[in-house]
């Protein structure tokens, strides 16, 4: 989710009994970013989303 809707998103987890649901925050707003720049922080965030999601990247057959 954006900046703009972080808030939003721990009061729905709360209300939901996950106050401690994780989330990522991306920069807000995206739709006024030139494509260069969404994919820069696309790069960027991918590691971070895949952490809070709980995936362990690693190499195939460790």
């Amino acid at each position: 989710m954006t900046e703009e809707f972080e808030a939003l998103a721990h009061t729905m987890a709360a209300n939901a009994g996950r106050a401690g649901l994780r989330v990522h925050v991306l920069p807000y707003p995206l739709e006024t970013r030139s494509e260069a720049e969404v994919r820069a922080i696309a790069l960027e965030h991918w590691p971070l989303v895949l952490a809070t999601l709980g995936v362990s990247v690693g190499v195939v057959g460790e």
